[in-house]
């Protein structure tokens, strides 16, 4: 799937060295 500045991206969360992040809240 390609993301496009504009789309909506798909809410998802990944492992960071700062702790969960969360898409849809950075």
């Amino acid at each position: 799937m390609t993301l496009r500045l504009g789309d909506t991206a798909p809410d998802f969360t990944q492992e960071s060295t700062a702790g969960t992040i969360h898409f849809h809240e950075w």
